[in-house]
């Protein structure tokens, strides 16, 4: 009896061990998968926001740029709370306003003319965004943005060719 104890004994430790290695691969393998979940996730929130910036800034002067041959000029419209950035074109007897301003958790867009009332419910949304401040001062126009998430973007542009009420 004794010689089963003793040959026993060697397969049990073999045995004991490869349960231990093959635990500590898997607890290792669990940590290094979880680890590479929160750098992933961190990446995925970090991109998010770049983009979220990006995307505010770029559609902000873009409808600018495009409208830059009028007139442009703050608006503040206190009947809705909202200041407006106002694009004024005039062709032939008619007058033509593209604005553009936060409402309701948006960038939106207007083009209305004199015959048309304003109402922000009826922009075009572009962007989400909390808070859009426009300034001129002569040709420069800054524009101060808060996205939804809080982020803030300043944007300063010379207007190229139309011309800035003073």
């Amino acid at each position: 009896m004794s010689r089963k104890n003793v040959a026993s004994t060697p397969k049990t430790i073999q045995n004991v061990f490869v349960l231990l290695l093959l635990s500590l691969f898997a607890c290792l393998s669990t940590f290094l998968v979880t680890i590479g979940a929160q750098l992933y996730r961190s990446t995925v929130d970090s991109a998010e926001r770049n983009n979220t910036g990006r995307i505010m800034t770029a559609v902000v002067r873009s409808a600018i740029w495009a409208e830059d041959g009028g007139n442009v000029m703050v608006e503040k419209l206190d009947k809705w709370g909202i200041t407006a950035l106002t694009v004024v074109e005039e062709y032939d007897d008619e007058t033509n306003y593209k604005r553009l301003f936060a409402y309701e958790g948006s960038l939106l867009e207007t083009y209305t003319g004199d015959d048309l009332e304003f109402d922000p419910k009826y922009g075009e949304p572009l962007c989400e965004l909390k808070e859009f401040e426009p300034e001129l001062n002569g040709n420069v126009l800054t524009v101060h943005l808060k996205a939804v998430d809080d982020s803030e973007n300043t944007i300063r542009m010379t207007l190229r060719a139309g011309g800035a009420d003073k």
